[in-house]
C-alpha cells in the first residue's frame, strides 16, 4: 500500500472515531435535553393544575357542604382545568380520568413531592407525573382533611420518535462529513506527499544513470529539507561518479597508452635482436646493437613508471633542465627503423640547447608525433623536427587532416582514418597521450593541417 493511502487510512480512522464520539455525545446531550424539557413541562403542567384546582376548590367550598357535595365540587373544579391527560383520585378512588388504566399502579406516591415515572405500555412510551395533596377542608367529618392525588399522564412516544429522527439526522450528517473529510484528507495527503513522488522519480532516474537529475524545492517544511538533502546527495553522487569515470578513463588511457608506447621501442628492439641473430656483425656492431637494446629497454621502464604517475596517479612530472640535442638524437634513434621501413626521411633542426622538461616523457611526445607524421607521409617524403626556445615543431607533407576532425584527434581512441590506422596498427591513443604529457608540462598543443598538403604540430612549452 502506498504511503499516501496509509496516511489517509489512519487519518480516516481518527476522523471516524472523533466524529463518532462527537456525534454520540451530541446525540446524548440532545436526547437528555429534550427529555428533561419534556419532564419539566409535564411537572410544571401538573403543579399548575394542582394550584388552579386547589385555589378554585378553596374559593367555592363552604364548611357546611356535605361530603358528596364536596366531592362533586372537587370534580367540577378539577374539570375546569384538566384535560385528557389529567387524573384526580380522592381517598384512593378515581374521581376524574379519561384513561383506560390506573396510573397509581405505575407510580406510588409518598409525601407531597411530585414524582415521575417513564415506561412503555402497549407499545407506547408514557410519562406519569403525580403528587399527593391534602384537601383544605375535611370530608366525611375527617378533621385532618382528605387526601387527593393529581396525575398528569402523557404519551411521549412522539418525543422518542423525534429523538430517533434527530439521532438519524446526526448520524447522516456525521456520515456525510466523514465522507467529505476522507475525500479531502486523501486529496490533501496525496498533494502534500507529491514531492516524495518527485523524489522517488528522481531517485529512479539517478539509479538509471541520469546523475544530473535534481528535484524542485517547493516548500520550507521537512519535505523541502529532504529535497535539499536529496539534491546535495545527488550532487555528491554525480561528482563521485565523474571522479570514478575520470579515474577509469585515465586507467584505460594508461593501459592503452603503455601498449601504444611499446610499439616503437619494441620494433627497434626486435630489429636489433634480429640483426644479432641472423646477421654477421663485428664486435663493434654487436656492441652498438646491444647498447641500443639496453637504451630502449631502460627508456621503456622509465616511461611506464612516469606514465603511471602522470595518468593514473595524476602526479606532475619532475621538470629538469635537459639537453635538447641529446633528446633529438634519442628521438631519431627510436624512430629510425620505422621511418626506414616507410622510406621516409627525418630532418632535424636544433635552435635551443636546454629546456626545462622531463626528457623521457618529452621523448615519448616527439616519438609519437614523428611516428604519426611518418605514417601520414608517402615514400620519399621528408618529416622535419625543429626545436627552439618556444618548444618543438613536427611537420610533414602527407595526406593531412580534414578541418572538422582537427578538434577531435586528441580524444582517446579517436582515429581520423580508421581503415588506415588499423592497417598500420593504430589504436587512437598517440595524440591523447601527447596532449596529456604537454598539459602536465604546462604547455599546449597546436595543430594545423590541410588535406593533401600536410600537418604541422607545435609543442609550445611556454
Amino acid at each position: 500500500m502506498k504511503l499516501w493511502k496509509k496516511i489517509s487510512l489512519l487519518c480516516g480512522l481518527v476522523l471516524v472515531l472523533t466524529a463518532g464520539v462527537c456525534t454520540a455525545v451530541l446525540t446524548t446531550q440532545a436526547r437528555n435535553r429534550i427529555l428533561n424539557l419534556t419532564y419539566q413541562n409535564a411537572e410544571q403542567k401538573q403543579q399548575a393544575l394542582v394550584r388552579s384546582f386547589s385555589n378554585m376548590l378553596l374559593y367555592y367550598h363552604e364548611e357546611q357542604d356535605s361530603a358528596a357535595a364536596t366531592r362533586s365540587l372537587a370534580k367540577y373544579c378539577f374539570t375546569q382545568y384538566a384535560d385528557s391527560e389529567a387524573v384526580l383520585m380522592i381517598s384512593g378512588e378515581t374521581v376524574y380520568s379519561a384513561l383506560s388504566f390506573d396510573p397509581s399502579e405505575y407510580l406510588t406516591l409518598e409525601g407531597g413531592t411530585p414524582q415521575r415515572y417513564t415506561g412503555a405500555k402497549d407499545g407506547r412510551e408514557l410519562l406519569i407525573v403525580g403528587s399527593s395533596e391534602r384537601l383544605p377542608y375535611s370530608l366525611a367529618n375527617n378533621p385532618d382533611g382528605t387526601g387527593c392525588t393529581v396525575y398528569i399522564v402523557q404519551d411521549i412516544t412522539p418525543v422518542y420518535e423525534q429523538i430517533r429522527t434527530l439521532t438519524f439526522q446526526f448520524a447522516a450528517i456525521g456520515a456525510v462529513c466523514i465522507g467529505l473529510g476522507l475525500l479531502l484528507i486523501a486529496l490533501l495527503v496525496r498533494r502534500s506527499l507529491s514531492p516524495l513522488q518527485e523524489l522517488q522519480n528522481a531517485a529512479a532516474h539517478i539509479a538509471a544513470g541520469s546523475y544530473e537529475e535534481r528535484v524542485t524545492i517547493s516548500s520550507a517544511d521537512e519535505v523541502g529539507a529532504l529535497a535539499r538533502d536529496f539534491n546535495a546527495m545527488a550532487g555528491a553522487v554525480e561528482q563521485r561518479i565523474e571522479e570514478l569515470t575520470e579515474t577509469a578513463e585515465r586507467q584505460r588511457l594508461f593501459i592503452g597508452g603503455v601498449t601504444h608506447e611499446f610499439k616503437t621501442p619494441l620494433t627497434a628492439l626486435l630489429l636489433n635482436v634480429d640483426s644479432l641473430q641472423n646477421t654477421y656483425l663485428d664486435e663493434e656492431g654487436r656492441s652498438a646493437a646491444i647498447a641500443r637494446i639496453e637504451h630502449q629497454t631502460r627508456w621503456l621502464e622509465r616511461l611506464v613508471q612516469k606514465l603511471l604517475k602522470l595518468i593514473t596517479l595524476e602526479q606532475a612530472p619532475e621538470l629538469r633542465t635537459s639537453s635538447v640535442p641529446e633528446l633529438l638524437e634519442r628521438v631519431k634513434e627510436s624512430t629510425a627503423d620505422a621511418l626506414t621501413q616507410r622510406r621516409v626521411t627525418l630532418q632535424m633542426e636544433c635552435h635551443a640547447e636546454r629546456l626545462d622538461m622531463d626528457a623521457d616523457l618529452m621523448q615519448s611526445v616527439l616519438v609519437n608525433l614523428v611516428d604519426n607524421a611518418g605514417k601520414a607521409s608517402q615514400p620519399g617524403q621528408t618529416v622535419s623536427l625543429t626545436a627552439d626556445a618556444a618548444g618543438f615543431t613536427v611537420r610533414d607533407h602527407g595526406c593531412g587532416i580534414p578541418r572538422e576532425e582537427i578538434e577531435r584527434i586528441t580524444e582517446p581512441f579517436y582515429m581520423v582514418d580508421c581503415s588506415r590506422s588499423k592497417k598500420q596498427g593504430g589504436v587512437g591513443l598517440g595524440l591523447a597521450l601527447v596532449k596529456e604529457i604537454v598539459r602536465a608540462h604546462g604547455g599546449r598543443l597546436e595543430i594545423e593541417s590541410a588535406v593533401d598538403e600536410g600537418t604541422t604540430v607545435r609543442v609550445l612549452m611556454k
